[in-house]
């Protein structure tokens, strides 16, 4: 028997409506289907989403400070009053170096000694450097290649005193005493060590200027406190060891500590054409005449430049400089 029209369009109607209701399922079931970078399930409204800045940072939620980020501090390097990082060699394996006078005589060796002592080294007095001589006005010359730091009167500030050397001058210059100071020149060589030419008449280089080993640097004198013509020539590490400084200077406005001072005659070498051709220990320059037994005793008349070293003999008058 056939349906009546109106019967067909009812089914028609109700297989539509089934057959759109199992499209919309397969349409959402999950992962079928979707959108391409459409998400697969919705993010738990709990957890904030992160949502890149200009800065390459994930921008914080409404009402949450942003984090300070604090600097990492530098490591420090731990100090020591005793001795800096030492670059410079040790002083027996320096090379290249001269006699600052030529065939001189040694007139007082680095050292213990009992009189004129500048270094205190295990409670003993020592001469802080090596006196040579030859004559008056005889040329200085450097020891050794390097740059000159000073070439006059104020040259303790620049021979590695830990404090300050300039009270010196401050007490000669209000004694009026400035020239009892000596003249020096001050050669550093760049890797560590430093020359000290003391007593000169004259210095013949300028502050700055560069010299070779051999080169004139001055004129042997006796300025400052001496006994005669002669140069005091010192060797300063100046990364080296502290060493100490008579106590009894420090009224003389010197620091009580100083870069360490080694002995001349472990660098000078003896081997050289001009090296010295015979040692003597007392104080007084060499003379074509037969050289007395013992040093003459020092003058008593008053000088308005000191010329005696203090202590130098039990009668020697105090020095308001005692080198």
């Amino acid at each position: 028997m056939l349906a009546r029209p109106g019967t067909w369009v009812a089914l028609v109607a109700v297989a539509a409506l089934i057959f759109s209701g199992a499209v919309a399922l397969a349409m959402f079931r999950p992962g079928v289907g979707a959108p391409t970078g459409a998400l697969a399930s919705p993010t738990p409204p709990a957890v904030a989403q992160a949502s890149p800045t200009g800065s390459g940072r994930p921008s914080a939620g409404p009402g949450t400070p942003s984090p300070q980020v604090t600097p990492t501090p530098e490591p420090t390097q731990p100090s020591t009053d005793k001795v800096g990082p030492r670059h410079s060699v040790d002083p027996k394996r320096l090379k290249d170096y001269v006699w600052p006078l030529h065939n001189a005589w040694i007139t007082s060796k680095f050292g213990p000694r009992n009189f004129g002592q500048f270094l205190v080294i295990d409670g003993v007095g020592y001469h802080d450097g090596l006196d040579i001589a030859t004559h008056c006005g005889d040329k200085v010359y450097a020891a050794h290649d390097g740059r000159v730091l000073v070439a006059d009167r104020t040259f303790d500030k620049f021979i590695g005193y830990r404090g300050h050397p300039e009270d010196i001058y401050n007490r000669l210059q209000r004694l009026g005493r400035v020239n009892a100071l000596a003249i020096a020149v001050v050669i550093d060589d760049g890797n560590g060590y430093r020359s000290l030419y003391m007593h000169l008449v004259e210095a013949t280089v300028e502050p700055g200027q560069y010299v070779r080993a051999g080169d004139q640097i001055g004129k042997e004198g006796m300025t400052g406190a001496a006994t005669g013509c002669h140069l005091h020539y010192s060797l300063i590490r100046m990364d080296g060891e502290w060493q100490d400084v008579l106590p009894r200077l420090n009224k003389y406005g010197y620091p009580l500590l100083i870069r360490e001072h080694v002995d001349p005659l472990d660098v000078l070498p003896w081997g050289d054409q001009y090296a010295p051709k015979r040692l003597r220990d007392q104080i007084y320059p060499p003379s074509p005449t037969p050289t007395p037994a013992s040093p003459p005793p020092p003058t008593t008349s008053p000088s308005p430049t000191p010329t005696g070293l203090p202590g130098a003999t039990p009668t020697a008058s105090p020095s308001p400089h005692p080198r």
